[in-house]
């Protein structure tokens, strides 16, 4: 794209030299018209210039000029933004000649050949402006020079109107979503029943009810209680009567004890690995109970992200659009 070009004022402080206009020889139109297109980058061509000698001194010399000068292309010039649109003003239009003055030094001869060089630039016309790019979306190019302006500026608001319903609409449709899971998670809530005293059970509650039974019956059947009671009423007694006799083979009494002792615990694992598992059956049967329900409150938070997504967004892009435009209008680069 070609680059913006801004003519700057120079000052030019001339100093006083004796000649004869017909003793110098200015450089051809077609020599400054080339290298005014060329200062210009390709942006502005040099339609008609006159000459009038101010200085000279050897092969340099210095001119005032003017003439008539246009753009290759139509220029415009960026004079605010609002959203992502720019608003832009043309500044020059391709071909349409504008009235010039500057000064222009030359270096050279018909013989040598020329270097020149433009400085001091006053136009008619502001001396800033770049065309519009090609490659990007012209329809967020606004021209407020433009007689269709304003009608593309309320199409513009319309859509962000738009915008500001839709955003109220998703923030109406989320507080919905979130009485429709506050109804849910309720309804989960009494599935669990109450408890002894009237207070809404959770799932924990339930789950703890339920373990508080196994352990009271872990309780009961405790191995070392069990031990301890066969040792006083079993073991211990049987002992002491094989003592008292001349000969005592206690083996099978250890044998015996040993027997009863393992077998006890084999039931107390046993018992409590199937209460264990009747707990989790109990328990996996009520989550399947309840899961349409958990199911359809993770449904309703995914449309709500989704809606508080959107919602921020299109609030952003309202806001951004109203706060820039209010501010071009307050700025009156628009009505």
């Amino acid at each position: 794209m070609k680059k913006q070009w801004i003519a700057g004022i120079a000052l030019l402080t001339l100093a006083s030299a004796y000649c004869r206009a017909d003793d110098v020889t200015p450089p051809t139109d077609n020599i400054l018209k080339d290298q005014f297109y060329a200062d210009f980058t390709g942006l502005m061509r040099l339609d008609d210039i006159s000459l009038k000698l101010i200085r000279a001194e050897g092969n340099q010399a210095t001119w005032s000029a003017e003439g008539d000068m246009s753009a290759t292309e139509d220029l415009y010039n960026m004079v605010g933004m609002a959203g992502d649109y720019k608003f832009m003003e043309k500044n020059w239009v391709k071909g349409h000649q504008i009235k010039f003055s500057a000064m222009v030094t030359s270096v050279g001869t018909p013989a040598s050949g020329w270097r020149t060089e433009f400085f001091s630039m006053q136009t008619a016309a502001k001396v800033i402006g770049y065309p519009l790019p090609k490659t990007e979306n012209k329809d967020h190019y606004l021209v407020i020079t433009d007689s269709n302006f304003y009608p593309k500026l309320a199409k513009i608001e319309s859509i962000y109107h738009d915008k500001k319903i839709a955003q109220e609409k998703a923030l109406s449709q989320i507080e919905k979503i979130e009485k429709q899971i506050t109804d849910i998670d309720t309804q989960i809530k009494q599935s669990w029943g109450v408890d002894t005293n009237g207070k809404p059970r959770t799932r924990s509650d339930v789950m703890q009810e339920k373990l508080e039974k196994m352990y009271e019956v872990d309780k009961q059947n405790d191995p070392l209680t069990y031990e301890n009671h066969y040792y006083k009423t079993v073991y211990d007694p049987a002992l002491a009567v094989c003592q008292a006799k001349p000969e005592c083979d206690a083996v099978p009494l250890r044998a015996a004890r040993d027997t009863a002792l393992n077998e006890q615990k084999r039931d107390y694992y046993r018992q409590h690995a199937l209460m264990s598992a009747k707990i989790n059956e109990e328990m996996a049967a009520y989550d399947e109970r309840l899961k349409p329900l958990y199911n359809q409150q993770s449904e309703l938070r995914r449309q709500g992200m989704a809606l508080d997504t959107q919602s921020s967004q299109l609030k952003n892009e309202y806001e951004r659009w109203d706060r820039d435009i209010t501010d071009l209008r307050r700025k009156g680069i628009i009505k």
